[in-house]
């Protein structure tokens, strides 16, 4: 899948607010009780659901519906961003995502936000 390909299907998702971000690698997890446990490299393939401006749930990957609307990272890297501390349920989708083409995205509150650009002729 192309960059631009992933970024379009990504802008899609995002219209509804309520998506997946699905086999997503996530370091160090902050998930509390009755949630996958990370593995041994304290990181764990996830599927991470998004609705509105929160990561409501984070299940093993592969367990989200299969239907749902989402889009797979296959093993890209979610990271918190910000003031946030951990990626987990309750927590803001405030969030640097690293798509399948090596594309990063930066979320917040669920929506995609352009980077900060260097000012010009410095």
């Amino acid at each position: 899948m192309s960059a631009s390909t992933s970024s379009c299907l990504l802008a899609r998702l995002l219209v509804s607010g309520k998506f997946w971000l699905k086999r997503a690698r996530i370091e160090s997890p902050d998930l509390g009780e009755g949630t996958p446990p990370p593995g041994a490299d304290g990181a764990l393939l996830a599927d991470v659901r998004i609705e509105g401006d929160r990561i409501r749930a984070v299940l093993p990957a592969g367990e989200a519906p299969c239907c749902a609307p989402g889009l797979c990272l296959d093993g890209g890297p979610v990271r918190p961003r910000g003031g946030c501390a951990a990626v987990g349920p309750g927590q803001p989708a405030d969030l640097t995502v690293i798509l399948p083409d090596g594309e990063r995205l930066e979320m917040e509150k669920g929506r995609v936000v352009q980077p900060d650009l260097p000012p010009s002729g410095v």
